[in-house]
């Protein structure tokens, strides 16, 4: 018997050949990353400049003015705008009320000041606005212990409700 080897047509890939294979899927893979990963982490990146941006910028002032109404139907509260530019399209007011939270985006709440039919709410830059919000629909007489604000932004071409920015415990006013 013969102990050579036979080659039975089977052919290896030339150094060269696998050189450019590791090439192209080296490039593929970045390229990938590229136009997938990047645009992510970069949304994700503005995303938190924006809001911390509204957070630092948006709080309640505190000069006599946030307190609740006698009988609970309504909550006075000033807010204040820094001078940082940043898209505010509503501001959301949390009202704590006997250890629960009521919600009201402002925009859309019913303000007894300023008059509901206000188109401009919100504060502009470098302002400060007093508004009289009627909680008398949801809070039914209730006791209400505080207010927080959280700002709502644009990002890109979506709404993003920030953290809350400021909270005050409120006292009869």
């Amino acid at each position: 018997m013969n102990n050579k080897k036979v080659n039975l047509g089977k052919k290896g890939i030339s150094a060269i050949v696998a050189t450019v294979l590791i090439i192209l899927i080296t490039v593929a893979a970045v390229t990938i990353v590229w136009v997938a990963i990047i645009p992510m982490v970069g949304d994700q990146l503005e995303s938190g400049t924006i809001c911390l941006d509204a957070v630092t910028q948006l709080q309640l002032a505190d000069e006599g003015y946030n307190c609740v109404g006698a009988n609970g139907d309504n909550v006075s509260f000033q807010i204040k705008r820094g001078s940082k530019s940043f898209d505010l399209i509503d501001v959301q007011i949390l009202i704590s009320v006997a250890g629960s939270t009521e919600s009201f985006n402002l925009v859309d709440a019913t303000t007894l000041y300023p008059d509901p039919m206000t188109v401009d709410k919100l504060p502009n830059a470098n302002e400060k606005r007093v508004f009289i919000l009627d909680t008398s629909s949801v809070v039914d007489g209730a006791d209400i212990d505080g207010i927080t604000i959280a700002p709502i932004v644009v990002v890109g071409n979506t709404e993003k409700t920030c953290e809350s920015s400021s909270s005050m415990v409120l006292k009869e006013c």
